[in-house]
C-alpha cells in the first residue's frame, strides 16, 4: 500500500497536519484534566479521613472528565495507533485482498466517525438552543459535555481519512512487533 497518498494525500497534507496540531493540544489537555483528577481523588480521600467535608463536585467532575478525555484522546490515539486492533485475519490473507480489506476498514471508520460528528453536531446544537442543564452536585449548561462529541469524532474522521487516502498504514507492523516481543 502506498505510503504517500498520492495526490489526494498532498492535496489533503494541510489538512491533516491541522488535524495533528489539534489532536496534540487536545491530548495536552485530556493529560493536564487526568492530573487535576488524580489530584481531586487523593484531596477527596485524605479530607475524608481526616474526618472533614469532602468537595462534593469530585464525582460528577470526574465522569465528566471520562467523556472528555475519551473523546478528546480519540483523534490522538487514531494517528498513533493506540488503540486496539485484531489483526489476525487481515495478517492470514495475501497482499492485494490485505489492502482491499485494510481500505474497506479504513472506509467503515471514516464514515463511522463522519456520522457521528453529525449527530454530535446536532446534540450540540440542541443543547444550545434548547439550555439544556446537566444537574448534579453543579449544574452546567449540557452542551459543555457534547461539545467533545463533534470535536473528538471530527478529528478522529480526518486521522480515518489519511489511512483511507494512503498516506499511513494501520497494518505496517505485525502484532508481535507493536509489542516488542
Amino acid at each position: 500500500m502506498p505510503q504517500n497518498g498520492g495526490a489526494l494525500g498532498r492535496a489533503l497534507a494541510p489538512l491533516f497536519a491541522l488535524s495533528w496540531l489539534v489532536a496534540r493540544a487536545m491530548a495536552a489537555i485530556c493529560c493536564a484534566l487526568l492530573a487535576f483528577i488524580a489530584a481531586a481523588i487523593v484531596y477527596d480521600v485524605t479530607v475524608r479521613n481526616l474526618g472533614l467535608q469532602p468537595p462534593n463536585f469530585t464525582v460528577s467532575f470526574t465522569e465528566y472528565v471520562l467523556l472528555y478525555t475519551t473523546m478528546l484522546g480519540a483523534p490522538y490515539m487514531v494517528r498513533k495507533k493506540g488503540h486496539i486492533l485484531v489483526e489476525a485475519l487481515i495478517e492470514s490473507v495475501g497482499p492485494a485482498l490485505h489492502a482491499v480489506m485494510a481500505r474497506f476498514v479504513y472506509l467503515v471508520c471514516t464514515l463511522l466517525s463522519a456520522a457521528l460528528t453529525y449527530y454530535g453536531v446536532k446534540l450540540l446544537l440542541q443543547g444550545i438552543a434548547t439550555n439544556d442543564l446537566e444537574i448534579r452536585s453543579f449544574d452546567m449548561p449540557r452542551w459543555i459535555l457534547d461539545i467533545t462529541l463533534p470535536l473528538g469524532f471530527g478529528f478522529s474522521t480526518i486521522e480515518f481519512l489519511r489511512y483511507l487516502v494512503g498516506v499511513d498504514t494501520l497494518y505496517k507492523m505485525k502484532a508481535q512487533d507493536k509489542d516488542g516481543f
